[in-house]
């Protein structure tokens, strides 16, 4: 499966997606929530840090990463 890199308009909750926003990296996490038109999107970056809110205006693009499955 091709990555794609998508705004908050494209995403749903629990996807896994890698976040750059202002010319960084900011790591691998999860769609935790999201507003109905994407312009607010949460990520779940890790089970130590708290979400994270990010808003249209900070022009955040999302990798969508292809599902894992744990078996």
């Amino acid at each position: 499966m091709t990555e794609t890199t998508v705004d908050g308009t494209a995403l749903w909750r629990g996807q896994e997606v890698r976040v750059r926003a202002g010319g960084r990296d900011l790591g691998t996490g999860f769609v935790d929530d999201l507003t109905g038109d994407g312009s607010i999107v949460w990520i779940l970056f890790g089970a130590a840090e708290p979400r994270r809110m990010f808003l249209a205006e900070d022009a955040a693009r999302y990798t969508v990463l292809p599902p894992t499955s744990i078996r």
